[in-house]
This record gives C-alpha cells, structure tokens and sequence, in this order.
C-alpha cells in the first residue's frame, strides 16, 4: 500500500500497529496475515516496526514508532517543496507536528510576501484531523493579538488537503532568545508577562492552546514574543472538538510541558495552560527542566509529571546534566554556565530565586488545577507584584512577609518613620502576648480585637472616601482592594452567628465591589470582581433581613445591595435580571421612606433607584415608564436640595435627574427639549467644577453633559456644534486618564467620545480624520473589551469601530484593509447574543451592520474595482442591510424602537433597493 493511496494510511498503521501488539507468536501472525493479506507493503512496515518495538521500550509514542512513521511519511512529502500550493511557492521546511507540516512560502504575485504555511500531512486527512485542522483555522482567525501570529490566508491544495499562511516571524525560540541576549531574571519576568497578555487574550476568546512551549514562542530581533502554533488548541465553545481526543494512541502534547491532567486525558482548562507557562517560567529562570528524566520513556515520563514534584529553583541550579537533544546537544549544563546568562554568579542567582518566585512558579505548577491561579492574569499580576517588591498571593500572607515587603519599597520613608514603627511593634507584640494568655484575658482580647475591626472599617471607608475622587487614586485603590478582600475572606469565617459582624461585613464587600469594577464610576475595571464582592455582600444582608424582617436598617442595606447588583448587570446579557433586582430595590426602599420622610440619605437612595430604574426601563424601550422613574427621582431631589442648597451631593444628584430626564425626551423625539434640561445639569456641574476644580468624579460628570449636548445637536442637524462639544467632552476625558491611567471608567468615555467624533467628521465627509478617530477608539475598546468580556456594550462598540474604519478605508481607496476590517467585524458580532428586548444593545448591533453595508457599497462603487468584484461587494452590502433592517424592524415590533431611529428602516430599505439596481446593471 503506497503511503498516500488513501487519507485513513497512517490511522490505519496506528491502528494495526497497537492491535498486533496485544498479540504473540503464531496469534499475531495469523492477524497481520488476515489485515494485510491485499497489501503486502503495508504488512511490511508494521512488522519492521513491531521488530523496533521488540528492541526499545513505550507504546504508540516511542520515539521508535514516531521515527518509523516519521521516516514512512518523509518519503514521499519531500517531493512538496517542488509544489506551488495555491499563490505560494514553497522555500523551504520549518518544521512538522502531529497533523501538518509548516514551510517557508513566498506570495508568488506582486506582493512577494513571505509566510509560514502549514499543510495537513499527506494520509493524515481523515475527518478528525481535517477537523482538528479546520478548528486551528476558526482559531487563528478570530485572535487579533500583537503577540499571537495573525491568520493571513487559506485555501486548499490540488489534491483537496487544507492549507492556511500565517506571519511568518523570524525570531528565536524564547530560551534561546534569552539565553542568546544574556536577559536577567527581570528582564525575563518582563518579557514571560508578555506571553502571559497573550494567552490571557486566547483565554478571553474561549481558546486553550494546550501545546505552550519555547518552541511555540518566537522572539523577534526587536525582542517581541510571538505565539505561535494553535495546532492543538481547544476551543472552549465547541462542542467537544478536541475535548475527546484521550486516547493515549492520538493524545496531542508536548509531554514534558504537558500537565497532570493532560497526560491523564483528562478535560484541558485553562489552568492546564497556567501549568504550561509554569514549566517555561521554570527553565527561563533555572535553565533546567523541572523534571529529570532517565531516559525518554513516556510512562516514565508521565509518571513524573503527575506524581514528582519539581525542585525548587534555588536548588535545581546546581544540577549538572548534559543536553542530549536540540541546538545545544553535546553541552553540559552547570550552575556556573546557567548563572552566566542571567544574574552573572550562581550565589547571586540563587538568593535572586528564593523566595517569591519559587512559591509562584510552585503554585502554577500545583498537581490539582484548582490549587494553580485562577487564571493566567493571575499569574502575570502576581509576577508583577513581586516585580513592584509588593506580597504575592503565592505565598503565605504573612505580618512579617508583608512588611520585609514594605520596607524594601519605602526605605526612606521606613527610616523616616522608625521610632513611630518601634511602638507600632511594641505594641503587635503587646498584643500577641495577650491573645497568647486569652483564656485568662478574655475581656482584653475581645477589646482589642474590636479595635482591629474599627481600625479595619476606617480604612475600608473613611480613609477610601477620602482619596477616591483625587486624580491617580486609582493604584492606591486597587492595593487598598486587594489587601482587604484578604482580611474579609478571613473574618466572614468568624462572622457567622454576630449580626453586628456579619453587617459589618456586607459592608465592606460593597464597598470593595465598587472599588473593583462598579460600572459607569472610577473603579479598576473588574466587572466580574466586583459581581463576587456585591453577590457575597446580598447573601450576608438576605440571611439579616430574614432574620429581623422589623429591622429598618437591614431593610435598607438589603435594598441597597439590589440596587448594586441591578446596575452591575445593566449592560450585560443579563439585563433582564438587572431590571428584577432593580424593580426590587426600588419596592424595598418605599416603605422605609414613608416611614421616614425626613431621612435625607434614605431619600436620596429612593432618587439613585428611580433613576437606575428609569435608565433600564429606557434600555428596553419603555420611555414612558423611563419617564414617569426619573419624574419620581426628580421630585424626591428637588425636596432635598431645597432642604440643602449648598450640599454638593445634592446638587449632583439634581444634574444626573435632569440629565436622565434628557435623555428620555431625546429618545422620545424632543431634542429641543433635551437640549434645553441638558443645559440645566451642565449650569450645575459647571458650577461643581468651579467650586472643586480637583474633585474628579464632578469633572466627569461634565464632561458627560458635554457628550449629550453633542448628542442632541446632531440630531437637530448641528454637525459642527456637535463636534465641538464632543471636543470638550475629550479633553476631560484625557486629562481625567492621563491622571488616573487605571481608571477603567475613563477609558469608557474617552473611548465612546473618540468614536462619536468620528461619526461625526464621516458625516462631516473628512474621512482621513474620520478614520483617525475610529482607530483611537478601535484601540480602546480592544482592551476594554479584553478586560471585561461580560459587557456586551463595550464588545458591540468595539464592532461599530471596525466598521467605522472599514466605511472609511474603502472611501480612500484602502480596499484591502477596508475587507479585512469588513471581516473582523462580522466574526465579533456573530459572536456576541444580547437580550432581543436590550433596545440599546439592539440599537448597536443594527448601527454596525449598516456601517458594514455602507463599507462595502463604497468598494462596489469605486471606478477601480473591476465589474464582477463590484457585483459581489454589492451582494455582501445588500446582507449588511438587510441584517441591519431585521434588527430594525425587531425592535419596531417589540415597541422598543426609539423616535430618533423611527425612521431606520424605510432608510436602509432604501439601500437594500440601491444594492438591488446596482446588482442587475
């Protein structure tokens, strides 16, 4: 049987070869005989192979048996590099796995440009590799990543085998490239925190690459590392591609960077891949692999991974062993040759290894996934705490741990301040003793372990309170945050049957929560952190109010709690539940304020919940009820603020009801009107500003009525106007980021206004400008898109870009680019589903489509595109269109279309009707 006479060859050879092994002496014979008795050629090579076996040890991965079939295969596929495949023609071989081999190709037209191009080995095409390889393809297309190797192109061979080109990156393998450079161990914490961006974003998009190692990251002359092979990936969205792939004859891994898990075949997570990049941090570092292998035998191999732990890194340097394989075959590895190119002498990297960064690599290399890091941002944030001299998760949080840590990031401050720290000692010490005596001292105890919780509650709100709206609060937040989700986590273990404690408690999880990433405020952008702090605060304040259902007080904090959580879920897929907990709040809170009308604060609680009530009620397109919240909202803060003129929170409180109520009349068709309350919020936030020219959040909310007056002057026709007080609007934004960078708030807004300003130079026809704009806000919305998956408004907004640029492109002639973007586009919005009755997240994906069908229509009528590419540019704008109208027409069955978009779909039916005149000339 000729090796390539069917695509079932080598499965075929895999399968005789593992059944003929269960067999002896005449048994196996009589089997080869019966298999093979029409290919003699084939009964051939799995004797020679079985004649292999019987001289060397393992099963179907010997490296015995891979040399066999490598070997067989290499017969016939080095015919390929005479081959033209598709456009290209091959150079030369780079390499080849399991599935494909990957060659050297130059783009045989006028562009000559040179890729990578990986082809499915000739007899590996059964209908599971073509799956696997088409999985690859899905894979690679959808991750746009300045560390992942971008997709370029695809197609198929003559013979039907699938191909695709990707970048081709000509750089060394990461060890290499470090080794080569003599990096320090900074430098390649640094440069494996930039791998680390790159598998956190194929995580963000649902892949598990399943096969990191140095061979898989290529580092670049500029020193940029590229990921490269997603050969084996998994997409965690499909449905068991990949996932059942556990028999040990087809298990695809690298095995000495494979984790427990994967050499089980047991299901692959991400934390197999926060295993992998364990590994590699493990021999950047040492120089040594974390296992020490006698020989090359993979149950040996497979025993060590899942049973023996790897030594620490301060020790491993001191191995010596010889390199038996690779470019450095022939070497012997010592602590001496190791140290060289790293910290220069082996004590000095020794102590530079002890310490933090073996308890980090420990924890990413844990046996059990669920003792690893959550996730690999995880793990890259922990690197760079210990890079900042900061305490790292991976070690035991201890005081002195913590405060070795403090002194070597202050130690003029430390000096400063040593007589205040000796009392402070003093009186730990103090303290200590007495907990040591608490039986005989109970009362002492007691007392002072409520002076803990008092100095704790201070920090957590007063001292916050007092820095959060100053520019550059945010770092000091975030370490604020994260030390005290430690001391929480520990307490509620003590809180259980204390009231007093547990409320405590809830408290200050809310207040983390918004710290960690309460939407549409200053916060560090951890949406889903903040859903875990609001959730566990709503089970505490539940419990109480079951409990003392008389308890006004629990009553109140209850509905507060409802309130968070309903706003935190607004813009995501779960808006439906954020109207639930919402509509709750605002039925808890009205009882409690008729029983005490003259509590302001409670008052003003009811206020913030008509209005967050009010705004989800508008996102579902009811705008009379949106209405009639913020007119309650707006009487509730007129009292108030009659009550209190000179109070700035009140003050705010009235320009964010004006504000809302705005916006309700905007969308209801009243831009006049919108226009003229806008301007009563911004006379009062000028005012704010003015009286507090550093309070950041009053700046902001500036800015905001600046953006709704850009709104509402475009819809009445002001293009210019408009533009002009979206310019105002930007400038704060950027000033409130430049002070604030962590701000994940001031990214949203600066990100929106940017876009805005590009629709409205696009329809100002300035389309250089125009698509300037679009890419600054391209930009943004990538990473806030990447930072919080769950909120559907930044992903569709990141969509609206792409095609703002694409329109653009294809106005200037960059037809190229302009497809590309086209294509982007299209693969995220299939890839997000958002609540049908969401009129805003509606709204957005009807607004993108038409964007792409404007993209394309320009392509189709540019006088350089040939006839039948037009026709086709025509088709795909008249899709664009017509996605766009059904969404369209969706929303004006639902009642949920808005007065401004009312007149949508007899506009883009007009173009659908172009699209259909242009096709048939």
């Amino acid at each position: 049987m000729k090796p390539d006479s069917t695509g079932a060859c080598w499965q075929r050879i895999d399968e005789l070869f593992t059944a003929a092994l269960k067999r002896e002496g005449p048994e196996r014979d009589a089997f080869l005989a019966e298999s093979c008795r029409d290919d003699d050629a084939l009964r051939q090579e799995i004797e020679s192979l079985l004649k292999a076996h019987t001289q060397a040890t393992g099963f179907m991965q010997s490296a015995v048996f891979n040399e066999g079939i490598r070997l067989i295969a290499e017969r016939e596929e080095n015919r390929d590099l005479a081959k033209k495949i598709g456009p290209y023609k091959l150079i030369k071989e780079l390499g080849r796995g399991g599935m494909g081999a990957v060659y050297l190709a130059e783009r045989d037209d006028f562009e000559g440009r040179r890729v990578a191009l990986k082809v499915v080995k000739r007899g590996m095409d059964t209908d599971f590799i073509l799956r696997r390889f088409h999985t690859e393809r899905i894979t690679l297309s959808g991750l746009d990543h300045p560390h992942i190797a971008r997709l370029i192109d695809g197609g198929a061979t003559d013979d039907g085998l699938p191909y695709f080109a990707m970048d081709y990156i000509e750089g060394l393998s990461i060890d290499e490239y470090c080794d080569n450079h003599r990096l320090s161990t900074t430098e390649r914490l640094k440069l494996f925190r930039e791998v680390c961006s790159a598998v956190h974003y194929a995580h963000q998009h649902l892949v598990v690459h399943r096969d990191i190692k140095p061979g898989n990251i290529l580092v670049t002359a500029d020193g940029s590392p590229k990921l490269v092979d997603f050969g084996i990936a998994k997409l965690l969205a499909e449905d068991g591609l990949g996932a059942t792939v556990t028999s040990p004859t087809l298990r695809v891994m690298t095995p000495e960077y494979a984790s427990p898990e994967q050499v089980r075949g047991q299901t692959v997570t991400t934390a197999s891949d926060v295993y992998s990049l364990g590994v590699l941090l493990y021999e950047l570092l040492s120089g040594h692999s974390p296992y020490h292998f006698e020989s090359r035998a993979p149950d040996e191999i497979a025993q060590a991974i899942t049973d023996k732990e790897p030594e620490k890194l301060s020790r491993v340097i001191n191995r010596i062993e010889r390199v038996t394989t690779g470019k450095r075959a022939g070497t012997t590895i010592t602590a001496q040759s190791v140290s060289e190119s790293r910290e220069g002498h082996p004590e000095k990297l020794r102590r530079r290894l002890q310490g933090d960064l073996e308890n980090i690599v420990s924890k990413a290399m844990r046996k059990a996934p669920a003792r690893r890091y959550v996730s690999v941002a995880e793990f890259s944030e922990d690197i760079r705490r210990h890079l900042d001299g900061l305490p790292v998760l991976a070690r035991r949080d201890t005081f002195g741990y913590r405060a070795s840590k403090f002194v070597q990031r202050n130690k003029v401050v430390v000096a400063a301040g040593a007589a205040v720290a000796l009392m402070l000692i003093a009186g730990v010490i103090a303290i200590a003793w007495e907990a040591h005596v608490a039986r005989a001292q109970r009362a002492t105890a007691e007392r002072r372990f409520n002076d803990v919780r008092r100095l704790a509650h201070s920090v957590l709100f007063d001292y916050h309170d007092a820095i959060k709206d100053l520019p550059g609060a945010t770092p000091v937040r975030e370490r604020l945050v994260k030390d005290a989700l430690t001391y929480l986590d520990s307490l509620s273990r003590e809180a259980a049957g204390d009231p007093t404690l547990q409320r405590e408690l809830a408290a200050a999880y809310d207040r983390v929560g918004d710290v960690r990433g309460q939407a549409n405020s200053a916060s560090l952008g951890d949406r889903a952190g903040a859903m875990d702090s609001y959730s566990k605060a709503l089970r505490i304040r539940e419990a109480l109010a079951a409990a003392n259902p008389h308890d006004i007080q629990a009553q109140r904090e209850l509905a507060e709690n409802h309130r968070r959580i309903g706003w935190q879920l607004l813009d995501t897929a779960e808006s439906g539940r954020a109207l639930d907990h919402l509509r709750k709040a605002v039925t808890l809170y009205l009882p409690l304020t008729a029983e005490q009308p003259q509590n302001a604060e409670l008052q003003d609680e009811l206020a913030i919940a008509h209005n967050q009530l009010g705004l989800a009620l508008e996102d579902r397109g009811d705008l009379s009820g949106a209405l009639d919240q913020h007119r309650h909202a707006m009487a509730l803060r007129e009292k108030l603020l009659a009550a209190h003129p000179d109070d700035s929170k009140y003050q705010r409180g009235l320009s964010v009801t004006d504000e809302n109520i705005g916006r309700a009349m905007f969308l209801s068709g009243d831009a006049a009107g919108a226009l003229e309350i806008n301007n009563k919020a911004l006379a009062l936030r000028e005012a704010l500003v003015v009286h507090d020219p550093t309070n950041a959040n009053h700046r902001r909310i500036l800015s905001i009525s600046y953006q709704n007056e850009g709104e509402y002057r475009d819809q009445l026709g002001d293009k210019r106007g408009a533009l002009e007080s979206f310019r105002k609007n930007m400038s704060i934004n950027e000033e409130l980021m430049a002070a604030d960078p962590a701000n994940a708030e001031a990214h949203v807004d600066l990100a929106y206004s940017t876009q805005r300003a590009g629709d409205l130079l696009a329809a100002l026809e300035d389309d250089a400008q125009a698509l300037s704009q679009y890419r600054k806000s391209l930009q943004m919305y990538e990473k806030l898109a990447a930072d919080a998956p769950e909120d559907l408004t930044e992903r569709f907004r990141l969509a609206i870009s792409r095609a703002g640029i694409a329109k653009m492109q294809a106005k200037l002639g960059e037809w190229a680019l302009a497809l590309q973007e086209c294509r982007k586009a299209i693969v995220l919005m299939d890839g997000v589903t958002e609540d049908s009755t969401n009129a805003s997240h509606r709204s957005m994906r009807a607004q993108a489509y038409t964007y792409l069908g404007e993209a394309y229509s320009a392509l189709a009528t540019s006088n350089e595109v040939p006839a039948a590419e037009a026709t086709k540019h025509w088709t795909a704008a008249r899709d664009m269109f017509s996605r766009s109208l059904s969404v369209w027409e969706d929303m004006r069955g639902r009642g949920i279309l808005s007065i401004p978009d009312a007149g949508k779909p007899e506009e883009i039916s007009r173009e659908i009707a172009k699209c259909d005149a242009a096709s048939r000339k």
